[in-house]
């Protein structure tokens, strides 16, 4: 590859906004996909779709242009329009195995599920959020207006500064500030433990996030299928195990997906079988080793890698569905325990008001 066309793609890709919205990527993908698949070349594709895509499209064309007339790769122009690492190391390894058409076709599948989850997120917390905000307003009034008067009413009655219920009532009337607070300390944590964790090197990256509980089984979930994937696609494409270790260890979009593979093709050149290999390294989603033992026995192991990656993909999508679905019943459970402390905030002082009366 061509070194110093990726780091100005890189550059561009860094240093400009994304050229095109994310909303269009998916349709341009599949788009350019078919394309391919009915003869054009890549570079006749995408100058004939980019203007259907992208509103200023001169400049970002120019810069395909250029990359393309340099000698420069698909994988080049996917990374100049912001396409996630992920799905570069999908694009670069079909490059070599002449399946552009099929994994752009798939990239693009990927995507479109990857938006249809995100809109669905959004539509479920859009009228939670709503509702939490219109109580955040109500409660802001409770404590600007009814709190001082109340507070006024009992002080006077009971000749005392402070009362229980009063107490009582601002503190309940401070529960959605509680709530964002411990929201607001929840994420900082969480961006300072994932900014740790990148700054470790990959090994350490590894067993940092395996040890996590839940996450580290989806992470698990997640590499296995890429790896599974990108290996599979290799063997059917006629790869060597060697060659396809090669290949992946040398991609430099995904560095973990390079270490592992690294990893197993260092076990396997002083004797161990793949299988063995990992189930030593211990990186995979559980019962991996099973299909892989099955596939080099078969001699189909490129295709029941394939096969246990589509498995994964389905796994995948019911935990991102089931987690949408765990989502709006939480939210709703804040909100209310935000209504019950309003209605507390207001019934605690009124029993000290009807003691008086």
């Amino acid at each position: 590859m061509n070194t110093p066309l990726l780091k100005r793609a890189t550059s561009v890709t860094l240093l400009k906004k994304p050229a095109i919205k994310s909303s269009e990527l998916p349709t341009l993908l599949q788009r350019i996909s078919t394309l391919l698949y009915e003869g054009y070349t890549f570079g006749h594709s995408i100058e004939m779709l980019l203007p259907y895509h992208i509103k200023q499209y001169e400049p970002v064309q120019q810069e395909i242009s250029s990359i393309l007339r340099g000698g420069g790769s698909a994988t080049q122009v996917f990374q100049l329009l912001r396409l996630d690492r992920q799905y570069l190391v999908s694009i670069e390894l079909a490059e070599v195995t002449g399946k552009l058409s099929e994994a752009i076709a798939l990239v693009a599948k990927q995507l479109v599920f990857q938006q249809q989850a995100k809109t669905k997120l959004l539509k479920i917390i859009s009228y939670p959020l709503i509702l939490f905000s219109f109580l955040i307003v109500l409660f802001i009034g409770f404590r600007t207006y009814f709190l001082p008067n109340m507070s006024t009413v009992i002080t006077s009655r009971v000749h005392s500064e402070s009362s229980a219920s009063i107490q009582w009532s601002t503190f309940f009337l401070h529960m959605p500030d509680y709530i964002i607070a411990v929201g607001i300390v929840l994420s900082i944590v969480l961006s300072l433990v994932v900014y740790q964790i990148r700054k470790k090197r990959i090994d350490l990256q590894l067993h940092l996030l395996f040890r996590i509980p839940l996450i580290g089984l989806f992470w698990r979930l997640f590499l296995t299928r890429q790896f599974a994937r990108h290996l599979g696609n290799l063997l059917l494409a006629g790869f060597s195990l060697q060659k396809a270790f090669d290949h992946l260890k040398t991609q430099q979009h995904q560095k973990q997906i390079a270490y592992i593979a690294g990893t197993l093709q260092e076990r396997i050149l002083i004797g161990d079988s793949l299988e063995r290999a990992v189930e030593i390294v211990g990186f995979f989603y559980p019962k991996f080793e099973h299909f892989i033992a099955h596939g080099e026995a078969s001699g189909l192991l490129g295709r029941e890698l394939i096969l246990y990656c589509e498995l994964l993909d389905e796994k995948l999508q019911k935990i991102i569905e089931r987690m949408l679905a765990i989502i709006q019943p939480l939210l709703f459970v804040i909100i209310a325990i935000c209504v019950i402390a309003a209605y507390l905030s207001i019934l605690i002082p009124m029993y000290d008001v009807i003691d008086f009366i």
